[in-house]
């Protein structure tokens, strides 16, 4: 409740909410559908706490946190954290850590420093599925207490070598679940050898894998991403400046890329549409925004043309200030 000097602003950001970028003709959300910001607030932690890349929720308040850390302050981790939010009041003070252990690897063994840097979290039954991007780049599943379960296994065009595969601080940065349990992954851009926009998302569906094209802006690089359906996601872009974007895409209208070792930057890529953008809100203190998840559902209004959600984005301070989490309000129109 820290930043109710905001409530003039959430004009401005509803009015960005309505403009559209389309990669194909299709539209990427429904009519309508739009965000406004709400409230800021913190999370406080232990002392090995920080560098938060990745929030999902597991309970009413109840959230899941990951961590890039690459060894400087332990083992590879995740937390649990009870964030306090009430859709009529905002933020009831800050969050607080309340659980958490190292994220094992095969055999149960605990990363060495570099072995991972975690970017994305998402519950998966009793389970979690995370995402590592950075020097040694994978997608796996663990249980609720960071033991391991599996890896997925990738394309070939991923595997990286001198000149292809997955790109360092272009590759994995989000992690989704959708409906059924289906896992999605999205590159921060492009692979070695794909143009550096064009990022790909890649979705593990029955005994194969599909990739469409997500075309990131051109200031921007996709740090997140979360499921609507299976076929809809939000999408996280940061990058200069700090302005962070929201936008809703679908596979919906998108050319399908699966299997293709090299793009040219002439795809038909996931139609997207803003939704927030920070730009309005010049004197909020974003942080390095990361990780996007969802809250509960705020009660339904029936003289109301839309449903809405609550949706949190947590940012990443490299343990060097506070963790930052930012709630808006999605508002989904009725059908």
């Amino acid at each position: 409740m820290r930043l109710r000097l905001w409530g003039a602003a959430l004009v401005s950001v509803c009015a960005v909410g309505l403009s559209v970028v389309s990669a194909g003709g299709a539209v990427a959300a429904p009519s309508g559908a739009d965000a406004v910001y709400r409230d800021s607030s913190v999370i406080n932690g232990v002392p090995t706490f920080g560098a938060i890349s990745g929030i999902d929720r597991t309970d009413n308040g109840d959230y899941a946190l990951i961590s890039t850390d690459v060894g400087r302050q332990g083992p590879a981790r995740v937390y649990t954290a009870k964030i306090p939010f009430m859709s009529t009041t905002g933020f009831l003070g800050a969050g607080s850590v309340n659980g958490g252990g190292p994220i094992l690897g095969p055999y149960n063994l605990p990363p060495l420093p570099g072995q991972a840097q975690f970017e994305g979290i998402r519950r998966i039954g009793a389970d979690y599925v995370v995402a590592s991007g950075g020097a040694n780049q994978f997608v796996r599943q663990i249980g609720k207490f960071g033991n391991y379960i599996r890896d997925l296994g990738l394309p070939s065009a991923y595997r990286p070598t001198a000149k292809t595969g997955l790109n360092g601080q272009r590759g994995f940065t989000g992690v989704a679940v959708g409906p059924g349990g289906r896992i999605s992954a999205i590159t921060a851009g492009g692979l070695k050898q794909d143009p550096a926009t064009s990022a790909r998302l890649l979705t593990w569906a029955g005994r194969g894998t599909s990739e469409h094209v997500y075309r990131t802006d051109g200031d921007k690089v996709a740090a997140d991403v979360l499921s609507v359906n299976n076929t809809d996601f939000l999408v996280l872009e940061r990058g200069k400046g700090r302005i962070g974007r929201v936008y809703w895409t679908t596979t919906r209208g998108a050319q399908s890329v699966t299997g293709a070792q090299r793009l040219t930057g002439r795809e038909k890529a996931m139609p997207k549409k803003l939704i927030f953008s920070t730009a309005p809100l010049p004197r909020l203190d974003t942080g390095n925004m990361s990780g996007l998840g969802w809250g509960n559902w705020i009660p339904d209004r029936p003289w109301l043309t839309y449903r809405a959600r609550t949706l949190f984005i947590v940012s990443n301070n490299a343990f060097a200030g506070p963790t930052r989490v930012h709630a808006l309000e999605v508002h989904l129109p009725k059908r």
